[in-house]
């Protein structure tokens, strides 16, 4: 039974015969869309808001940002390598910053004049050997082929938690300013990035903030040798001869450096430094070294404003920040296309259905990386992926055959803390030398002079 919320049976539909329907303006969408302009494959946008940015358009109903936050990969492994950012932008741009560019990546391929802004999509399923997209405004449009690039974090995740809390029980998708915690007693939960980045928020504002975590991290500063950390981790690579050894040193380098929690009284991390996403903050043991931030083990139980934690201890609080995660949300989409309950791994690279050759998914999983770093190669896939098929050449025939068989192929699914945090965590060199690898192999085929 197919479970798509159709909003209308009737009404004309408008057809696209020759264009890719693009789900998302946001920082996936922008840098497919800039990649179709320079391949010359004709596409349309289709954005809820009003403006390009996604995520990182403050206030607005898809964003997860808050007034303070950064990027925490640099400039250069965020930027696209052939449309660089500002040289007048700092290491970590701030979230309007980036906004600002991305808009700017936009404006310069022309992608403004190819987007349906304030239209959201209510339901996309197969239809006449394409896909039949309604939309909000009751329209209908045929495409032959569609881009899902909405986003991996959709839906807030509350955990469930026993008891009642009397006081001020946020998501972080409500958060934005550090406003809401002066003069409070403040518990954050969660100990990812944002978890973090909203602890220090915390810490500066409020009469008392307490930090809760379900486990030890492992803690990397912004900045290392003078350098932001991630390309310092990239430039000593070669100096080692074994995996085992570089992360030896690089976590050696970091207690030396002060960032090891143990050293504050954290829990020692159940998995190696490497197994996990990294948590970039120069601040979040910083403040616990002073005693502005507390830190508290798992969440137990709710009674009225107190909150029980997993040692035993009790503590009253007058705010209950969660920064707990999210979710993918694809409510318009057929459900014989993706089997909610499978999740991305059911796809191939993440992007790419089994029994579906005209619709693939961009931005599905986490690599702890820069957005840079992956944009354009995952866009020139996709760009590869498309005029192939539409040639139907020899490659991407084999293509249809071997993305059957991506249980053979190690992207890094298996490396990783088994968390819901890391269900779509993926090795950044094995997922970019697969992708460049297919990509290579299809764009072999393709004619170059009309491409």
């Amino acid at each position: 039974m197919k479970t798509i919320p159709t909003i209308t049976d009737v009404g004309p539909i408008v057809r696209h015969d020759e264009k890719v329907l693009i789900l998302g303006g946001g920082a996936s969408g922008i840098a497919i869309g800039k990649t179709f302009s320079q391949r010359g494959i004709p596409f349309d946008i289709i954005e809820r808001e009003d403006d390009f940015g996604g995520n990182w358009y403050l206030n607005s109903p898809a964003s997860k940002v808050y007034r303070s936050a950064h990027l925490i990969s640099s400039k250069t492994n965020t930027q696209l390598s052939d449309y660089p950012m500002p040289d007048d932008y700092p290491h970590y741009p701030s979230h309007t910053q980036f906004l600002a560019y991305l808009r700017d990546v936009a404006k310069t391929f022309g992608l403004y004049e190819k987007t349906r802004f304030n239209v959201e999509i209510k339901a996309l399923s197969p239809f006449e050997g394409g896909w039949l997209a309604e939309l909000s405004d009751n329209s209908r449009h045929w495409y032959a082929d569609v881009v899902v690039a909405n986003g991996l974090l959709r839906d807030p995740i509350f955990p469930a938690i026993p008891g009642h809390f009397s006081g001020e029980l946020i998501h972080s998708i409500d958060y934005v300013s550090s406003d809401v915690f002066d003069g409070k007693r403040v518990l954050v939960v969660g100990g990812g990035n944002s978890g973090c980045d909203i602890a220090v928020d915390s810490a500066q504002r409020a009469s008392y903030t307490c930090h809760s975590m379900r486990r030890g991290y492992h803690y990397m500063p912004k900045f290392i040798d003078g350098k932001p950390t991630q390309e310092w981790l990239m430039e000593i690579v070669s100096q080692f001869e074994s995996p085992e050894a570089y992360w030896e040193h690089v976590q050696a380098t970091f207690k030396l450096a002060g960032f090891d929690g143990t050293d504050f009284g954290l829990p020692k991390p159940d998995h190696a430094i490497h197994q996990a996403h990294p948590i970039l903050n120069s601040n979040i043991l910083y403040c616990m070294g002073h005693g502005d931030l507390v830190s508290k083990p798992d969440v137990v139980s709710f009674d009225d404003e107190w909150v029980e934690f997993a040692d035993g201890s009790r503590d009253k609080f007058d705010v209950v920040l969660l920064a707990t995660g999210y979710k993918p949300s694809l409510p318009f989409l057929d459900s014989s296309v993706l089997d909610r309950e499978k999740g991305m791994n059911q796809l191939f690279l993440h992007s790419v259905p089994m029994h579906y050759d005209s619709i693939v998914f961009a931005g599905y999983f986490n690599i702890p990386s820069g957005f840079g770093n992956l944009a354009n190669n995952c866009s020139r896939f996709l760009a590869n992926y498309f005029l192939s098929k539409r040639r139907n050449t020899a490659s991407w025939r084999v293509f249809n055959q071997f993305k059957h068989y991506q249980d053979e192929i190690d992207i890094g699914h298996g490396q990783f803390v088994n968390t819901r945090r890391h269900a779509n965590e993926l090795d950044l060199w094995k997922y970019i030398k697969t992708v460049n690898f297919i990509s290579e192999q299809l764009e072999a085929e393709l004619d170059h002079s009309s491409v």
